[in-house]
């Protein structure tokens, strides 16, 4: 029974060992979004964040309410921290937009898991 009982805790050991959660989603990529109005930084605007799946990219139709996420601009940056799970592929195009009323400004890039990448949205 002694050898059962420390073969299970062996094979349980191994198990957490052996697995990180990180090498199996992949590492976590970071877009930091400078948002600027007529030159200046801009705090407190709320910046959206769209992956591919959830826009039409031919039509640029972009709606608050179809984003992934949203980040709040602090000293004129907005910080998106996109875990591994939210990637499709080893690179994803992420957009980011910005609304006011009736119009939006927006920019996207490309980023590969484990990168960061600096943008700006000037309106």
């Amino acid at each position: 029974m002694r050898k059962i009982f420390l073969l299970f805790l062996a094979i349980f050991v191994v198990g957490l060992t052996s697995c990180d959660k990180e090498d199996l989603l992949g590492k976590s990529a970071t877009v930091n979004v400078t948002v600027m109005k007529n030159g200046t930084l801009k705090n407190g605007v709320t910046v959206y964040m769209f992956d591919s799946q959830s826009i039409n990219t031919s039509s640029s139709f972009f709606k608050p309410n179809f984003s992934k996420s949203s980040s709040v601009t602090e000293n004129g940056i907005a910080t998106f921290s996109i875990s591994g799970e939210e990637f499709f592929d080893e690179q994803e195009t992420f957009y980011f937009a910005v609304f006011e009323g009736n119009k939006y400004w927006n920019t996207s890039t490309t980023i590969k898991k484990g990168d960061s990448k600096n943008l700006t949205i000037n309106y």
